[in-house]
């Protein structure tokens, strides 16, 4: 059976979330590699300027299919929750970033 995602929001262990690193427990390396690679594929194919929920389906698609591709052990995890929360939350910081340099 699959991973499931756990309770909450990545990035967020104080307000009820969890981190996602010791959530999917991978060693450091690993980890890293993913993130890395996850947000290059944003980069790619998302609108950094825009939160998760407003970037078009089949672009979060791509980036989901090159990290399974990449990573195949993501498959173990249930919808690849890891992809989601490393976009997630890299969009929102890219997005907050863009917001914050077009308030100025």
């Amino acid at each position: 059976s699959k991973i499931p995602k756990p309770e909450g929001e990545a990035g967020r262990p104080g307000c009820g979330g969890y981190n996602l690193e010791k959530a999917l427990n991978w060693d450091a390396e690993g980890f890293k590699n993913l993130k890395e690679y996850v947000h290059q594929s944003i980069e790619k194919h998302c609108h950094v300027g825009k939160s998760k929920k407003l970037q078009a389906p089949a672009a979060l698609l791509q980036v989901y299919n090159e990290a399974l591709g990449h990573f195949p052990e993501l498959a173990d995890y249930h919808g690849s929750w890891p992809v989601g929360d490393m976009i997630q939350m890299q969009l929102k910081n890219t997005s907050a970033k863009a917001r914050h340099k077009g308030s100025r």
